[in-house]
């Protein structure tokens, strides 16, 4: 089975292109739509869906039954974040009606929102978006950090990441999300970044931090404040000082994981 997420405004387009295959409508909420294309060859199935993706749409290939499918809508159930901001796989068949401050995800980039570190940084920006903010993620995987930080009122997003495929899944979420017009994504270095960002996000582990330290200080702007995660509790200490002059504001953990908030003070 091959699920094909589009809109009512896209669905008659994808429904002419795949004519030829028994097809199904679901409607999860909103303009949302998902379309099950039927495909019993799995080699076909993986040739179809790897084509759509290539033109663009958010195709991915699902089981068709038995433990593995519940396990995959177990996997693709929203994240939510109290009432104000929930994440979704644009391809789960969950109910979206519910959901306040909805983030779709497609296909590509790391970062949905279930990994703790992510977690720990998206409880951050709940408490500290007040609105109109320009936002860098450093690192952005799938976009989901500027996303959220846009769901919850930040006028900007800046991505950065090294890895082309997370720069397109960023654009391509952005796209998604309808907020393209205020996403920028970049796989320059840091280095040659102008800011400064009210702020700044890294969820890249301590080496990283430690590499990036000189450029995240600087990108900071005065009264802004970063973020950084990817990080185990001990390691809080030698990140903040890598990271002065920022001043240490806030710290939280989750197991083995934990973010340390910065503060510019100028």
């Amino acid at each position: 089975m091959i699920v094909v997420a589009t809109d009512d405004t896209g669905i008659d387009a994808m429904m002419t292109r795949l004519a030829e295959h028994s097809t199904d409508v679901l409607s999860p909420g909103g303009s949302s739509r998902l379309i099950l294309v039927s495909v019993d060859d799995p080699w076909e199935e993986e040739r179809l869906s790897a084509a759509l993706r290539r033109d663009g749409a958010v195709a991915v290939v699902r089981p068709d039954s038995g433990p593995r499918l519940e396990a995959w809508r177990t996997h693709t159930e929203p994240v939510v974040f109290g009432d104000r901001l929930s994440i979704c796989f644009a391809w789960s068949e969950h109910a979206r009606d519910a959901l306040s401050g909805l983030v779709e995800l497609g296909t590509g980039g790391f970062g949905n929102g279930q990994h703790p570190a992510t977690r720990l940084m998206i409880d951050q920006l709940l408490d500290r978006v007040r609105g109109g903010e320009h936002v860098l993620d450093v690192g952005c995987g799938s976009g989901v950090l500027g996303l959220c930080a846009l769901r919850l009122g930040a006028a900007q997003f800046v991505g950065v990441d090294l890895k082309p495929e997370a720069v397109e899944a960023t654009i391509r979420n952005a796209a998604l999300n309808g907020v393209a017009e205020h996403v920028e994504a970049t796989a320059e270095s840091l280095h040659t970044l102008d800011g400064p960002f009210d702020i700044v996000l890294a969820n890249v582990g301590r080496q990283a931090v430690v590499d990036l330290a000189p450029d995240l200080v600087r990108l900071v702007a005065g009264g802004g404040w970063l973020a950084i995660s990817g990080i185990s509790p001990p390691q809080c200490e030698l990140a903040a000082g890598f990271l002065r002059p920022l001043v240490e504001i806030d710290r939280s953990t989750s197991g083995e994981w934990a973010t340390l908030v910065m503060a510019n003070r100028d």
